[in-house]
């Protein structure tokens, strides 16, 4: 039973043998009082200081610019890393809460152990926390999962954990696959619980891929997320589709450094095959008149960027966090304080 009165269901955890999944999306509500003595102040600034210090902590990187934005009813909207995630501060509708996000890029990104470290920082520190919502993926890269099967499992009732067979919705071309991936939603965010399942690898752009994700999205809309999902995200997985997912029981999902290497891969391949097929005449002619390393040299960005694309997430490769940035000047640009001021004084002055 919730505060205002609301019945809510616990999330099933089911015991596993090894690591079946693991976490891919997370969204986190804090009291604002949990900073409030780090951040040895009362202006809004002084708060996101001490929040983006902690994050970086447990994550390896922390906040970096304020996107002018709201969000999510936030009043205001801080970047976390390099676009993996974000920060809401303010709003009137907030109850004093921050709402911190982290993305399936964000969970890549971030330095080993952040699972257990968020954990210690929420059950031990935090004021007010919950688990808004949470994705957990498992991923297959040999073909041994397809998106048919999983259609045809749906069908069968391999989804259905009490009566009622859960909604199913098809996204893509199934009719006439193309190469550009499909996916198959079961389940509704209303109710609390939805399963993706989809080609992965197509969606990076090889058509020719057989890489399939298994998403499981947990929402505490009609549920409780336990902290403890952090720490066993598999559990977690495999309770929430449990005949759907029997099959899992003795497979270990890729880990992320390997994911991150499958997708590197592919992103490489996509943007040659994008170069040959936008620019790849001039190349051929270009690189004949001038030679291949002078057009390199002619061509090549001067300051040597990289294309979003092609960037591996990695907390070494995030901005400056804010904390570490000079600070804004305030309104008070003296610093007096409340000793130092008398209307009485200055008016006999």
């Amino acid at each position: 039973m919730s505060d205002s009165g609301e019945l809510k269901t616990i999330a099933v955890r089911l015991p596993t043998n090894g690591q079946i999944a693991v976490i891919d999306g997370l969204r986190i509500v804090l009291g604002e009082e949990t900073f409030a003595a780090a951040a040895c102040g009362v202006d809004d600034e002084a708060y996101v200081r001490a929040c983006s210090a902690k994050l970086e902590e447990i994550f390896g990187f922390g906040l970096v610019r304020n996107l002018n934005q709201r969000r999510d009813f936030y009043g205001e909207t801080w970047e976390l890393g390099e676009n993996w995630g974000y920060a809401g501060f303010g709003g009137e509708r907030q109850n004093g809460t921050i709402l911190i996000v982290l993305s399936g890029q964000g969970t890549l990104a971030a330095t080993s152990g952040w699972e257990s470290r968020l954990y210690d920082f929420i059950t031990k520190t935090a004021k007010r926390p919950v688990i808004t919502r949470v994705d957990l993926a498992h991923d297959c890269f040999d073909g041994r999962i397809t998106v048919d099967q999983l259609d045809q499992m749906h069908t069968d009732g391999f989804f259905t954990n009490a009566y009622t067979m859960p909604e199913c919705q098809h996204a893509g071309n199934w009719k006439f696959p193309n190469g550009k991936g499909r996916t198959l939603y079961v389940g509704t965010r209303k109710a609390g619980k939805m399963f993706r399942g989809y080609e992965k690898g197509m969606e990076q752009g090889d058509a020719g891929s057989v890489w399939v994700r298994l998403e499981v999205e947990l929402a505490n809309k009609s549920m409780l997320i336990p902290f403890d999902v952090l720490l066993d995200p598999s559990a977690y997985f495999m309770g929430a589709y449990p005949k759907a997912f029997a099959h899992l029981s003795l497979v270990v999902t890729p880990l992320r450094v390997e994911i991150k290497r499958k997708t590197a891969e592919i992103n490489v391949d996509a943007s040659l095959k994008m170069m040959s097929q936008q620019v790849g005449k001039y190349v051929g002619v270009l690189a004949d008149l001038m030679g291949a390393e002078a057009l390199v040299a002619a061509v090549r960005d001067k300051m040597g960027r990289w294309p979003d694309r092609l960037k591996v997430p990695d907390a070494q490769f995030a901005q400056t966090a804010v904390h570490k940035q000079d600070r804004t000047q305030s309104f008070n640009e003296y610093e007096f304080g409340p000793d130092d001021w008398s209307g009485a004084s200055g008016m006999a002055a």
